[in-house]
């Protein structure tokens, strides 16, 4: 499903929209969504004015071009075919929820903010679906929320557009591999849309260090161990399905398999990211390669290492889906 587009405008600026995102983010992502939030309407930004790298890289023929930092980004794009939003939405396929902070044109959801010091009636463009506003006179036929309560505008967005047909919020939801009756069964995902999905798992194996030198070194008599071990993790993630009973079988886009050898803790520690564009997610995949892979290292190894631990085997982050991007914070 691609993500949900709503506009946050007002009737004029100085309404505190910034502000009012900056207290709503936070409340959005404790409910499991993941969020991007784009400032519309602009006829042009920095980044791009004419002379900027920015500018010239785009001249050039680049279809992206941007800045990062160690931990930071920002990316750079236009289209022949789309607006901006639309080309921005492409990108961002795998979040749950766009704000677009502005625009009263848009024929996206729209929630409007009324301050009585600037604005004190209501525009009310085409498709507004809420109000927030410090007025508590206003008597409107749509949600009029207050000004400064993110928590409750936070909770109105996920009911209005991802709440289940009971309404309850994430930490609500139930087991979904048992029916009614308290059944195990297979999660019916025929109705769901195709969205790309993304999920990195860890692990890692414990061994004496001489044992680690030899993998590293690659003179075990039964050959190069990792080599073998990343072959079993690939097989292992397309075979799920049949391991895990309420797994469903599934078509993978792409695997990726990799290992850390830390001589100081005679370890190896194993990730591997699967990814698709499909109706469910690939965290039980990916912790397969895992499982799969530690194996394969203790099989290649046991002859000279009965002693070998599998331990740590953890989701570390996945993307996509209902529940929005995770990323354990303690890997």
């Amino acid at each position: 499903m691609p993500p949900v587009i709503i506009n946050l405008v007002a009737a004029q600026s100085e309404t505190g929209k910034t502000t009012i995102l900056e207290k709503l983010i936070p409340e959005l992502k404790k409910l499991g969504l993941r969020v991007a939030v784009l400032k519309g309407h602009l006829h042009h930004y920095d980044l791009d004015l004419p002379g900027k790298d920015s500018w010239r890289f785009a001249r050039a023929g680049a279809e992206i071009s941007g800045l990062t930092t160690p931990d930071s980004y920002i990316l750079v794009g236009s289209s022949k075919t789309k607006s901006g939003i639309s080309a921005a939405t492409d990108l961002l396929r795998d979040f749950d929820l766009i704000i677009v902070e502005g625009n009263k044109k848009s024929k996206n959801p729209k929630i409007e903010v009324v301050r009585s010091a600037v604005n004190r009636e209501p525009l009310l463009p085409d498709n507004t679906i809420a109000v927030v506003s410090d007025r508590d006179d206003l008597n409107l036929d749509i949600p009029v929320l207050q000004l400064d309560d993110s928590v409750t505008l936070a909770a109105f967005i996920f009911k209005r557009f991802f709440g289940s047909q009971s309404g309850s919020l994430p930490e609500e939801k139930e087991l979904t591999h048992f029916d009614p009756a308290g059944r195990p069964r297979m999660v019916d995902v025929s109705a769901k849309d195709e969205t790309f999905r993304e999920a990195y798992a860890r692990g890692e194996i414990l061994m004496d260090p001489k044992t680690l030198k030899r993998i590293m070194a690659g003179n075990l008599a039964k050959g190069d161990v990792l080599a073998v071990a990343q072959v079993a993790a690939i097989m292992a993630v397309k075979e799920t399905g049949r391991f895990i009973p309420m797994a469903h079988p599934l078509n993978i886009s792409g695997i990726e398999v990799d290992f850390e050898p830390v001589e100081k803790e005679a370890k190896i520690i194993i990730g591997v990211r699967v990814k698709l564009t499909g109706q469910t997610g690939v965290e039980m995949e990916a912790l397969t390669g895992v499982s799969i892979a530690a194996l394969t290292i203790y099989d290649m190894c046991k002859a000279v290492d009965k002693y070998m631990v599998i331990q740590n085997i953890h989701l570390a982050e996945k993307k996509g889906g209902r529940s929005g991007h995770f990323v354990r914070e303690h890997d």
